[in-house]
């Protein structure tokens, strides 16, 4: 028996690894700071770090503003310098990145809100789709959603000139 156990512990098993992926928006606060900027630069980076790792690691936060745009689950490990997996692409997305949609969310403080979409992603754990949304009307406020908490918002009619 002792012998059975011994060698089972000499067999090689597999090990699957998985982590969580980021797309982070990025600023330099400091240089916007300094620069008495109204509109900062902003990069997006995607990373295996958490948001709050990641400002860490790379000024502090108060030197970074982070924002999650995304995040995912991916297969593998990320030793060696690997790549970080890419974004998984939507399955049948109701909406487009630049569709304008108003959240219907009940009771929340964003109800009623209009934004445009940034991202869309599939997330598949919860199975769903999952929209970015900027609200540039409220100093670029962004927020992510279900599809069910969205609606197309209607564009404007364009009114012709007479001629």
């Amino acid at each position: 028996m002792l012998l059975g156990i011994g060698l089972f512990g000499l067999i090689p098993k597999l090990a699957h690894a998985e982590y969580r992926a980021y797309e982070l928006e990025v600023t330099d606060l400091y240089e916007c700071r300094v620069s008495k900027r109204k509109d900062c630069k902003t990069q997006v980076v995607r990373t295996a770090q958490d948001p709050e790792m990641y400002a860490r690691t790379h000024g502090g936060s108060a030197r970074l503003g982070v924002i999650v745009l995304a995040h995912w689950m991916c297969r593998g490990d990320t030793s060696n310098y690997l790549e970080i997996c890419p974004r998984p692409p939507a399955k049948n997305p109701k909406f487009q990145p630049g569709d304008t949609v108003k959240v219907t969310l009940k009771k929340h403080i964003t109800e009623g809100w209009k934004g445009t979409v940034e991202l869309v992603y599939y997330q598949a754990m919860i199975q769903s789709n999952v929209y970015g949304i900027r609200f540039t009307d409220r100093r670029g406020v962004y927020a992510r959603y279900f599809e069910k908490d969205l609606t197309k918002e209607a564009e404007a009619p364009q009114s012709v000139p007479p001629q």
